[in-house]
C-alpha cells in the first residue's frame, strides 16, 4: 500500500492577517534583512496572492520557479502574463536560454543581492515559487564551506538567515488535485502545443534542458507522434499531480513555515 502523505496544519487563508503580519515585520527593528516567502504545491496560487501583496506594499517579486528561468517558456510554466509584469517588478523570470542550466547555487547566487538591494530601499522583497530547495538553501543560509560541505547558517544558529515571514499555501488533497487537472487543461486551451511547436522551429532541442520540464516532454512526444492529445493532457495531468507529492513531501522538512488553507 503507498503511504499517504498527511495535511499540513494550517489555519483558513485570511488576506488581512497576512498583511498584517508583514505591517509588523516592516516595524520590527532587525539586524537582518527583511524577507516574505509565498511557496506551496503547484496550483495553489501563489503567484496571484504575490502579485496582490506586492502592490499593496509597493515592492517586487523574486521568482523561485526553476522552470520560469527560461525565455519563451510561457504557457507550460504557468509564468506571469505581459501585464502582470509590468504591474509589478519581477526577478529571475526570462533570464536563461532553453540549453542553459540552472542551479540551487546560482539561484542564491543571484537572488542575495536583489534582496539587499530592496532592503537598502526600505522594501521587504516578496519570493514566490514552488522549487522547495532553492527557496530552503535562501533563507536558511545554505554556503560552501573550505572543504566544500554545505554549511547552514540554519542549523548552526537556530534562526533563518534573513528575518522572514514564510507562507505555505495549502488545500486538501482531492482539492489540489482538482485544481490541477484544471490547470493542465486550460495550459492546453492556451496554447502549450503551439508553443512548443514554436520553439522547436525556433531550432529549440528536444533534448534541452528546458524542453525537459512536466508539460514540454510529454508536448514533443505528442509532436511526434508517440501519444493522443488526450492521452498527452492525462500524462502531464499525472506527472503534476506526482510533482506536487514530492514538493509537499520537501515542505515538510522546513518547520517554520506558517501553512494557509485555500
Amino acid at each position: 500500500m503507498k503511504s499517504r502523505i498527511k495535511n499540513f496544519d494550517a489555519v483558513p487563508f485570511d488576506l488581512t492577517n497576512i498583511l498584517n503580519s508583514i505591517k509588523s515585520l516592516r516595524l520590527v527593528n532587525s539586524s537582518r534583512e527583511k524577507l516574505v516567502v509565498i511557496l506551496g504545491a503547484t496550483s495553489t496560487g501563489k503567484s496571484s496572492l504575490a502579485l496582490e501583496l506586492a502592490e499593496e506594499f509597493d515592492t517586487e517579486i523574486i521568482s523561485a520557479d526553476s522552470m520560469a528561468v527560461y525565455k519563451n517558456f510561457n504557457v507550460g510554466t504557468a509564468k506571469p502574463s505581459p501585464a502582470e509584469l509590468l504591474r509589478v517588478p519581477h526577478h529571475l523570470i526570462n533570464i536563461l536560454d532553453a540549453a542553459e542550466k540552472f542551479s540551487v547555487g546560482e539561484f542564491v547566487r543571484r537572488a542575495r543581492p536583489i534582496i539587499s538591494e530592496l532592503n537598502l530601499r526600505g522594501k521587504i522583497p516578496i519570493v514566490a515559487g514552488g522549487t522547495g530547495l532553492y527557496i530552503q538553501a535562501l533563507v536558511e543560509g545554505y554556503e560552501l564551506g573550505a572543504d566544500k560541505s554545505l554549511i547552514s547558517h540554519y542549523k548552526r544558529t537556530g534562526e533563518l538567515f534573513y528575518d522572514a515571514l514564510v507562507f505555505g499555501l495549502t488545500s486538501d488533497r482531492p482539492e489540489l488535485y482538482d485544481r490541477i487537472n484544471r490547470r493542465t487543461e486550460k495550459m492546453f486551451a492556451d496554447g502549450l502545443v503551439d508553443e512548443v511547436k514554436n520553439l522547436l522551429a525556433g531550432g529549440v532541442s528536444p533534448n534541452a534542458q528546458a524542453m525537459l520540464g512536466i508539460g514540454y516532454k510529454e508536448t514533443v512526444e505528442y509532436l511526434q507522434g508517440g501519444a493522443t492529445l488526450d492521452e498527452t493532457i492525462s500524462k502531464v495531468a499525472q506527472a503534476t499531480r506526482n510533482f506536487a507529492k514530492r514538493q509537499l513531501t520537501w515542505y515538510r522538512r522546513m518547520k517554520y513555515i506558517t501553512w494557509l488553507k485555500i
